[in-house]
């Protein structure tokens, strides 16, 4: 069978494509927000001791920084987590927010 190069190309791109990160609406755990970025970062350090499997991200939105966890798909999910945070992070909740995918299909 012969097969066209520029069909290959298109193969190898939507290969790549899929293995990339993605970004879709899902929710994360908001811990904190304030101005000041080396509070979130040591805040962000206990997070990770703690919970190393779950993703830590600061965001900046003037004239704040917020320091937000987790990558979830469904409100559950992020509820059940919610439940296991609150002993260190009393008053983290949930925010609506796009997360980091891997390998999704479309």
């Amino acid at each position: 069978m012969v097969q066209d190069s520029s069909i290959q190309k298109v193969i190898t791109l939507y290969q790549t494509f899929a293995k990339e990160k993605r970004q879709i609406n899902g929710y994360r755990i908001q811990l904190a927000s304030n101005n000041s970025r080396q509070d979130l970062l040591t805040m962000k350090a206990k997070f990770i001791q703690q919970f190393p499997d779950q993703a830590a991200y600061i965001e900046y939105t003037a004239p704040q920084f917020k320091l937000r966890v987790g990558d979830f798909r469904g409100r559950g999910e992020a509820d059940a987590f919610l439940v296991e945070l609150r002993k260190a992070f009393p008053s983290g909740f949930i925010v609506p927010d796009k997360i980091v995918v891997e390998g999704v299909e479309w």
